[in-house]
């Protein structure tokens, strides 16, 4: 996606995330802007309608209203329809991105990913949301994966920052210096 519309899906998700915040109703809004993204997906005839831009954005506006009304919350709706009307229908899993992320700065929450070597014992799993919420000063929603090319250790993927404590990264980290050494 280009630059310009990462900016516009950032703006539109702030005005969402604003005026949702407001009316008291933002997580029916992000449960909103979810069904219609997971419906882009699976629905191969909406996402056509969606994305085309062939079909004037009265008509568009009129099958898409068609769709989605009743199933979700008028503030949504309207801003889905002001998306047609802009002809900004590609910014929506952008603004699902940054709607989700303002909301969770809102609420002191960070989402982490950790990805072991082995299943992690419930014991690790909460020392490490406790380490990462110390950290960050914040709630960690954890998602936990695994990967045995990681050889042990943890990797944890957290907003902006990867903390790699695999052996593998350890052994690909001396390796480097090894290789600068030389």
């Amino acid at each position: 996606m280009a630059e310009k519309d990462l900016r516009a899906a950032k703006r539109y998700a702030t005005a969402l995330f604003a005026t949702a915040t407001r009316q008291g109703n933002l997580a029916t809004i992000e449960a909103d802007i979810t069904a219609i993204a997971e419906l882009l997906e699976s629905n191969a005839s909406f996402r056509q309608v969606w994305e085309t831009p062939l079909i004037p954005a009265g008509r568009k506006r009129e099958l898409v209203g068609k769709v989605l009304s009743g199933s979700i919350d008028a503030l949504t709706l309207a801003f889905v329809l002001l998306l047609v009307d802009k002809r900004r229908e590609d910014i929506l899993v952008a603004v699902r991105f940054e709607l989700r992320n303002l909301a969770d700065n809102s609420r002191h929450l960070v989402r982490a990913e950790a990805t072991f070597a082995t299943p992690p014992t419930e014991a690790e799993q909460a020392a490490l949301i406790q380490s990462l919420q110390k950290r960050t000063g914040s709630h960690v929603d954890l998602t936990v994966s695994v990967d045995a090319s990681i050889i042990g250790g943890i990797v944890v993927r957290m907003q902006d920052t990867i903390l790699d404590g695999s052996v593998r990264g350890t052994l690909e980290r001396l390796r480097e210096q090894l290789l600068t050494e030389a």
